[in-house]
């Protein structure tokens, strides 16, 4: 997986934002829901304090202190309800206290007796067993009897257990629940961006061969489709100015061509004549030498133009590819011989290729020319024909002091050159190629 790629960033962005979206929502639905519940605990020990001190205890006069013990075991009871009573008379003095509930959740005498002045509300008392109980404090003032404080109480377990239940959701099922959110979010953004793929790849055929093809352009009216127009304007521009610059190319070649040959005839014709001081033909000579350079690169530049614009055609035909390297090697043998190399050649007797001939022989020349070039006096020269599979093979290599790995990914850019200085020293055209081999 790419984590440069939009794809994974916009995956990345969108967990986030959804982990701290749930995480929010689940901080605010917990404490929420915890503050719901001990609401809801405090209004119903609150609605039984109020019982107790509006049913039993304002009649408490006419009915005496054990018909209120009694009523609240009978009616309330907190042993099996597993609720906390206790009703403290303002002296501190207790009237009624609830038994341990049945369950040995929390044990009442445990818990400290209320110091006047009693005042209402709710408090949480925590006891040994790491057990909290809720007690609602509620001040009655009785007729005939003074004021009484009633304490009603329940343990906090089961909001306790309802909250670790949503605790075990968060924690459980949300994260299944955002995973398969995210999935669906990645496959989603896939989706969205297979445009962008689509367009990459076809970018990535287009070059100056083939620059009348354009990008798919997809009919969703959103920014991939502006971009896709765009693009394709760019191409079209960029289409307009490579002709322009071949046409160019193939112009200029075309009306050198004609001086060039008007000026080759002239020096000839007055290399001819008979009066011409030695200094006088070796600068005309000269000239004559640099006129078939020039001419030479001009035919070049002709040739360029019309490979890009795709006017030059291959001639494919069946031919011995043995022969043809043997005939060329024999024609450069004369200027490795002038730099005093040893010019070598191995192949099989005959290999037979489909093919254009006379393309072969130009990349074949070029290629020992440059060998001959960059290779020192005393060097050697050897090329090498050979069939792999359904393949020919050709290798020249050369003891030469070979290309400088940074200037190896550039030996097919046109017109570049490792070293300008020794390169114009040797007159080279091309780049040199030594000490590796060449494979056509």
């Amino acid at each position: 997986m790419n984590v440069h790629s939009i794809r994974f960033r916009l995956t990345v962005w969108y967990a986030a934002l959804l982990a701290l979206m749930l995480i929010i929502f689940g901080g605010g639905v917990y404490f929420g829901l915890a503050r719901y519940l001990k609401a809801k605990a405090s209004d119903q020990l609150a609605l039984q304090a109020r019982q107790i001190a509006e049913t039993w205890l304002q009649r408490m006069d006419e009915t005496g202190e054990e018909y209120v013990v009694d009523e609240i075991d009978e009616h309330l009871s907190p042993r099996a309800t597993h609720r906390f009573i206790r009703l403290t008379r303002a002296d501190g003095s207790v009237l009624y206290q609830s038994d341990p509930p049945r369950d040995g959740s929390f044990d009442p005498s445990m818990i400290p007796p209320a110091s006047p002045p009693y005042r209402e509300g709710m408090h949480q008392q925590h006891l040994p067993g790491d057990v909290d109980l809720l007690i609602y404090a509620l001040p009655a003032s009785v007729p005939g009897a003074g004021t009484f404080l009633i304490e009603v109480g329940a343990p906090s377990h089961e909001i306790e257990r309802t909250l670790h239940g949503l605790a075990f959701t968060f924690v459980v099922i949300l994260p299944l629940a955002m995973i398969l959110a995210i999935g669906s979010g990645y496959l989603l953004m896939k989706r969205a961006l297979r445009p962008i793929d689509d367009i990459t790849s076809a970018a990535e055929s287009i070059t100056s061969r083939n620059l009348s093809e354009r990008l798919p352009v997809p009919g969703t009216g959103d920014e991939v489709e502006r971009l896709s127009q765009t693009l394709n304007r760019m191409i079209e521009r960029l289409e307009k100015s490579f002709r322009q610059v071949t046409q160019f190319t193939a112009d200029a070649s075309h009306e050198l061509r004609t001086p060039l040959t008007i000026l080759r005839g002239e020096l000839e014709v007055t290399l001819r004549q008979n009066e011409l001081t030695p200094a006088t033909r070796e600068i005309l000579e000269s000239m004559l030498e640099e006129t078939d350079r020039l001419s030479e690169t001009v035919e070049k530049l002709m040739m360029l133009s019309r490979l890009d614009s795709g006017q030059l055609k291959l001639e494919r035909q069946w031919f011995d590819l043995t022969e043809l390297c043997q005939d060329t090697v024999e024609q450069m043998r004369l200027l490795a011989e002038d730099k005093e190399l040893r010019l070598d050649f191995s192949a099989p007797a005959r290999l037979e290729v489909k093919a254009d001939p006379l393309r072969l022989r130009q990349i074949l020349i070029n290629l020992i020319d440059n060998a001959i070039k960059y290779t020192p006096a005393g060097g050697s020269v050897n090329v090498t024909l050979a069939q792999r599979a359904d393949r020919a093979l050709i290798e020249v290599a050369d003891t030469g002091q070979g290309i400088p790995a940074d200037a190896i990914p550039h030996i097919f850019d046109r017109f570049y050159r490792v070293d300008e200085a020794r390169s114009r020293e040797l007159g080279g055209e091309w780049l040199g190629i030594g000490h590796h081999q060449d494979v056509v």
